[in-house]
């Protein structure tokens, strides 16, 4: 009876006990088969960014995620109501406009001027450094994914990046714009893309060079 006993109380430990084991290696082999897939992801950004650096700067639309049962989501009901968005009568401020033209008058020969430039569209975390699915990937894309300059000069022969242009009007005296300037100072100056801040003088009406990098 004894030894009944005992079998009777090991066999559910025993049937756990597998169980546990069986799990674990499913786990195992999903994290190793997940793992290598990203290894070899990135060696792929890796070579194809080593190759062409017009593939890290190429521009990448977010995805938009699907309702689930290709339900309406919150947003198309508004958009179908009638009036959710309001087109901009104009690309730029009354300034910048302005300004444009003063850099299309004395530039525009030799350079294609751009405004309103998203910064990741210029200069993008180094995926030879760090992974995209990384923490320090997405940390450093997300510093500088909701900026832009004001304006871009490539050159006309193979719209190469000359600089980035910078107008400094009284809004960057403004504490956060301090700290956002100088963060982007120091990305530019990382990344090797030239970066020139400019200023209105008014009284002189004369466009000025305040800083070079």
């Amino acid at each position: 009876m004894a030894n009944v006993d005992i079998l009777g109380t090991l066999a559910p430990m025993i049937l756990m006990f597998v169980v546990a084991v069986i799990a674990l290696e499913i786990i195992k082999a999903v994290f190793l088969e997940s793992t290598v897939k990203g290894f070899i992801r990135a060696f792929f950004e890796g070579l194809n960014g080593g190759e062409n650096k017009e593939n890290v700067s190429r521009r990448k639309e977010p995805k938009v995620k699907e309702s689930e049962n290709n339900e309406t989501s919150f947003t198309e009901k508004l958009i179908k109501l009638g009036g959710a968005y309001r087109g901009n009568e104009f690309l730029m401020s009354p300034t910048e406009r302005d300004v444009y033209k003063v850099l299309e008058k004395a530039y525009g020969d030799k350079y294609y001027i751009f405004a309103q430039v998203r910064v990741v569209d210029v200069i993008q975390p180094n995926i030879n450094k760090y992974y995209t699915w990384t923490g320090e990937y997405k940390a450093l894309f997300r510093q500088i994914s909701q900026w832009h300059f004001d304006y871009v000069m490539c050159n006309k022969n193979d719209f190469s990046i000359f600089c980035a242009l910078e107008l400094d009007d009284p809004s960057h005296r403004k504490p956060e714009r301090i700290r956002r300037d100088r963060i982007l100072n120091d990305v530019c100056s990382d990344a090797g893309v030239s970066l020139k801040r400019m200023s209105l003088n008014h009284k002189k009406k004369k466009l000025e060079v305040v800083s070079y990098d």
